[in-house]
Parts: C-alpha cells; structure tokens; sequence
C-alpha cells in the first residue's frame, strides 16, 4: 500500500525534522542576508601584489639564451645527437617518448651520428619529424667510437648496425686469409662492399697496427 512509504519510526521522524529545520534555516538566511550591513574591513592586497612582483621580476632573471623542459637544461635551445639521452631527445618537437628511446639506441648500436641525415634512418622517423628537428640538433663527431678491423671479431662486427652477419664473416675471411687491412679502402677488396657500403662505413672504422 501507498501508506507504507510513509510511515517512519520515531528515529526516521527525528532526523527528518533536523533535515527540515537545516533547510528552512538555510533559507531565511538567504532571504535576509542582503539586509546585513557590509563589513567594515576591506581585504588588505598589499602583500600579495608584493610577492606577485617578486616572482614576476624572477622570471626576468632567468637567461634567454637557456630554455627549461621536462628539468632538463637545453643551451640555446639545441640538443647534441652524440651525448644526448632520450630525455633530451623529448623536449625537440613531434619526438614521442619511444622515438626518443629509438634514436639513443639506435645512436648507441651505431658508436654515434657523424650526419644528422642519419636520423632518417631511425625506425618510426618521418620526414616532418625531422624536418621539425633538424634544426634543433648539433653533432660532435669527435664522440663517434670506431672499430679497428684489423683486431675486431667477426662477433664485434656483427653488432653494428651497418655490417650484417654474413659481411663480418666476409671481412673476418678476407682479413684471415690475406693479413691485416693497410688502409680503410682495402675493405672496398671485401665481397660485398660498394662504393655506398665504404661511404656509410668509413666514420665507424680505424686501421689497427
């Protein structure tokens, strides 16, 4: 029956008046508030202009020629491909996390860019990423590490990027069979070294006694 949904005990009774009497007493409040005389004492902003002022003359203490992102300091604005870390590589524009992360790597596995054009050849790099970086970066080729052919493994060469596994067995035979390399073009006597293999090449190699 409709009678049950109000019949309440004493408890529900009680608590059902308290609720009432809030919200009457709510509302003759605010019917009268506007009646109250203004207060007296107006809010004094003197302290928090000063410290206002104090923060904005901070900022203009900061130098221009350094920019802060993500607590890491940029100088002029520019990050160097050779001894930058993914976080570095974050702050350049359109560079996702795992680009970053992709582009150390990849810098790692190689011993370093000696061309930013090598960018390019960075997984999950596109031509407006790059050309949105390109300008941000600088390169110290100083920082590029080089492998001496004359005493690297056939394992050490299979690491870099650039010699797959069948061309440092390839070069670990011809070095085998025929005495060390005299100069860096004797790589070019190699099966299956070109003109364009010796070119990506020749800044990660070094003629060992």
């Amino acid at each position: 029956m409709w009678k049950d949904y109000f019949s309440f005990n004493k408890r529900q009774r009680n608590g059902i008046l308290v609720l009432l009497t809030l919200i009457v007493g709510m509302m003759v409040y605010l019917l009268i508030a506007d009646y109250f005389p203004p207060s007296p004492i107006k809010p004094d902003f003197a302290s928090f202009k000063a410290d206002v002022s104090k923060v904005e003359s901070s900022k203009d203490s900061i130098p221009k020629s350094v920019s802060v992102l993500s607590n890491n300091i940029i100088t002029s604005g520019t990050v160097e491909l050779n001894s930058a870390d993914s976080s570095d590589f974050m702050t350049l524009p359109q560079v996702t996390p795992k680009l970053a992360r992709t582009i150390a790597r990849f810098r790692d596995a190689l011993g370093g860019y000696y061309s930013k054009t090598q960018l390019l050849e960075v997984y999950g790099m596109d031509s407006a990423c790059y050309n949105a970086i390109i300008s941000k970066v600088t390169l110290d080729i100083s920082k590029v590490e080089k492998i001496d052919i004359n005493k690297a493994t056939e394992r050490e060469l299979t690491h870099h990027p650039y010699i797959h596994k069948k061309l440092a067995k390839a070069i670990y035979d011809y070095r085998k069979s025929n005495g060390s390399f005299s100069n860096s073009r004797d790589l070019m006597k190699v099966e299956g070294i070109d003109e364009d293999k010796y070119a990506k090449l020749a800044a990660y190699i070094t003629i060992g006694k």
